[in-house]
């Protein structure tokens, strides 16, 4: 009997989301494992030209669900229109990301198919006949190997930890719209609105300047600011602690309870680096440290590192650039 893999896709403002592109990635490596192609799922408000979009860039299957119901995310509309199509399928695995969306939606499709749910996940094993999972515990300190024992199990894949398929052709997947009116009767969505931040999108980003209390107050985030201005696609981010004093908005601290990002580059203004920070971004290409502690664990993980104040370093450094700004 096949073991189907279903993804369910997340999207947003007409597009895949980063996170949902690396959900297929860990699909496509269950599916390679269990000798299947994946299938996606979608829903949403007028969803077939994205749903076009993506049988063309995964090459697979994609079943969309469309209806005036699913115009903004909504928990029970989701899970009452995806339920009775999954049990019909009856998928081995389905896997979403794990992002606002994914830690609503996959306990209660769990519940509702009566299988299980491993959350943040960030590796597979393949053991004899059976798979099981890797996903990190008490702030990074410990990494949990967790086994279904159901025919089903509800999986959310942490980002940052399997990277996107490469654009290139592919054979577009076989596309199916399927009309659904289904609305939620208990909840409505009424809209969706961005934290105040500014730059790009932490997972988005491909250079990311981040916080940490070593920097010393919130008057001199000014230059963390300014050195983010000097890259294309970048942003501020900061760590728990920075959060912790009001310097950062949560919405983007990085870490165990925060975003886990992969940027090409992360620069680590004042952080030390404990277990629950480093787990958030350990995935980025280069780190670059910059703290007063010699010995401290951002360093033992750091690509490269200064030791200095960030108050002081960073001015030099933006000078550095405006001057080869001036002479290119």
């Amino acid at each position: 009997m096949e073991r189907k893999v279903l993804i369910i896709a997340e999207h947003r403002e007409g597009r895949l989301t980063p996170a949902a592109l690396e959900t297929v990635s860990c699909a496509l490596e269950i599916g390679s494992m269990l000798g299947t192609a994946p299938l996606i799922y979608m829903a949403g408000k007028e969803i077939e030209a994205l749903a076009q979009e993506t049988a063309e860039r995964t090459g697979l299957s994609v079943t969309a669900l469309e209806g005036e119901g699913f115009h903004l995310y909504n928990g029970e509309a989701y899970r009452a229109a995806l339920a009775d199509i999954l049990i019909e399928q009856g998928p081995a695995f389905i896997c979403i990301p794990h992002s606002a969306m994914g830690y609503d939606l996959a306990p209660a499709l769990a519940v509702r198919l009566n299988a299980s749910c491993i959350t943040a996940v960030e590796a597979i094993v393949a053991e004899e006949e059976t798979l099981s999972f890797t996903r990190s515990q008490w702030g990074g300190k410990v990494t949990a190997r967790m086994a279904p024992l159901t025919d089903t199990v509800v999986l959310t894949v942490l980002p940052g930890a399997w990277h996107p398929q490469p654009e290139g052709r592919r054979t577009p997947g076989p596309v199916q719209i399927l009309s659904n009116p289904l609305k939620a009767e208990r909840s409505r969505t009424t809209g969706i609105r961005e934290s105040g931040h500014s730059g790009f999108n932490l997972q988005e980003a491909e250079v990311i300047v981040s916080a940490g209390k070593g920097l010393g107050s919130e008057e001199n985030l000014h230059l963390l600011h300014e050195l983010a201005g000097m890259f294309p696609r970048s942003a501020v981010g900061g760590s728990r602690a920075a959060c912790d004093a009001g310097w950062i908005d949560y919405g983007r601290q990085i870490g165990q309870t925060g975003k886990t990002v992969t940027p090409k580059l992360y620069l680590a203004c004042g952080i030390s680096g404990s277990t629950q920070h480093v787990a958030g971004m350990k995935g980025s290409r280069t780190v670059i440290a910059i703290n007063t502690d010699a010995h401290a664990p951002i360093f033992g993980i750091a690509d490269y590192g200064i030791v200095d104040d960030v108050t002081r370093f960073i001015p030099v450094l933006l000078e550095a650039f405006k001057m080869q700004r001036k002479q290119a």
